[in-house]
């Protein structure tokens, strides 16, 4: 009995270095540059019949293929998935096709829950200053789940579910057929106009500025299915289901969509650049995300944040280079338990404040 006590701070201990160890790893897969792409203002309406066979979809760029979620270094997926963006005043317009030999779906109320079936879903963060942003998940069949996340749930954020996108048109066009698994079908498409108005803020405009950006994503949920001689169900071992493959447009390097910072950009153009750019924000942002994710690392086995950044597990490898550039306070509570993270980038005069409990705010000065 004498030895309990000990063992059991030993074994919280190597728990905690443990975690600590998780985290970090999650942390290096969490690197990647974000993807961009830049979508083409057009004139006039179009469409929604999930086919997009007009001019303007045809001069739209793909994006890459989507990868898995937590990097190319992880399978490729086995089915390709692309999409195409375009802008007009009112709306976003999203076309996404999806490769599928077994085209199939079986929710069809709208809220559900929809990554139960093959599903696509849209992540969209339009307000760089505000932590809210918006998902939209659609089925074969073209049920829709839409919802708006304040903040991310991982900072105490909590879906409202009760939240729609309106005036949202969407459509669906299967190159096969659905629910038949008689025979071997082409891809489905996804096709979407976004009212502007429907992202709508109080203080905010609802039309895009020419050249911004917004952060935004794409998920593909697709599901083992047993194709049986007259419906498709998902597979089972034993009395769970298999995992699902998560693929996506930008990867986030760990198996959850809900990081909007390391989601990709969309950047609203009249026309395509000669080269597509990152927003000189990112590698600001970057660095303060950096610091956040070690100070949670550093937080688990210490129980308290650190006050100086050489301090945090792996400050030389994903901290100490980006500090060359830029300028830094960190302000902590007596305590430790809080802190407030300041970066400052004079190149730009481009500020972002992030404290401990994820809240931020930046600054274009």
């Amino acid at each position: 009995m004498k030895y309990t006590f000990p063992l059991l701070l030993s074994s919280i201990w190597l728990s905690a270095v443990h975690l600590q160890a998780q985290q970090l790893k999650q942390v290096s897969n969490m690197q990647t540059t974000p993807l961009v792409y830049a979508a083409n203002k057009i004139n006039h309406p179009l469409n929604i019949d999930g086919k997009a066979d007009e001019s303007d979809w045809a001069q739209a760029p793909w994006t890459s293929a989507f990868i898995d979620i937590e990097g190319s270094q992880k399978a490729k997926p086995a089915f390709n998935t692309r999409v195409k963006m375009l802008w007009d005043n009112e709306h976003l317009y999203i076309y996404a096709q999806l490769e599928e030999p077994h085209i199939w779906g079986d929710i069809t109320q709208h809220d559900a829950i929809i990554y139960h079936n093959n599903d696509f879903e849209v992540f969209i963060k339009p307000f760089e200053q505000q932590p809210l942003y918006y998902e939209i998940e659609v089925n074969a069949l073209n049920t829709i789940m839409d919802l708006m996340m304040p903040k991310a749930y991982r900072l105490g954020g909590d879906a409202l579910m009760h939240w729609d996108v309106k005036g949202l048109k969407s459509a669906v066009h299967h190159a096969g057929t659905i629910n038949d698994p008689t025979d071997k079908d082409q891809f489905w498409a996804v096709e979407m106009a976004i009212p502007f108005r429907s992202l709508l803020t109080y203080s905010s405009n609802a039309t895009p500025k020419l050249n911004s950006y917004w952060r935004i994503n794409f998920s593909r949920v697709q599901w083992q299915a047993t194709v049986n001689e007259e419906t498709y169900t998902r597979k089972k071992d034993g009395d769970k289901f298999l995992p699902e493959d998560n693929w996506v447009w930008s990867p986030i390097g760990v198996i959850n969509m809900h990081h909007p910072e390391r989601w990709g950009y969309l950047q609203f153009v009249t026309k395509q650049p000669q080269e597509v750019k990152l927003p000189e924000s990112q590698k600001i942002e970057q660095l303060a995300w950096n610091i956040f994710y070690l100070q949670q690392a550093y937080h688990k086995q210490h129980k308290a944040y650190a006050d100086q950044i050489d301090q945090l597990p792996n400050y030389t490898q994903l901290v100490k280079p980006a500090m060359q550039q830029l300028k830094h306070d960190i302000l902590l509570n007596k305590a430790k338990s809080f802190y407030k993270l300041t970066i400052r980038d004079s190149s730009n005069g481009y500020s972002l404040t992030l404290d401990s409990h994820g809240n931020y705010h930046t600054n274009d000065e």
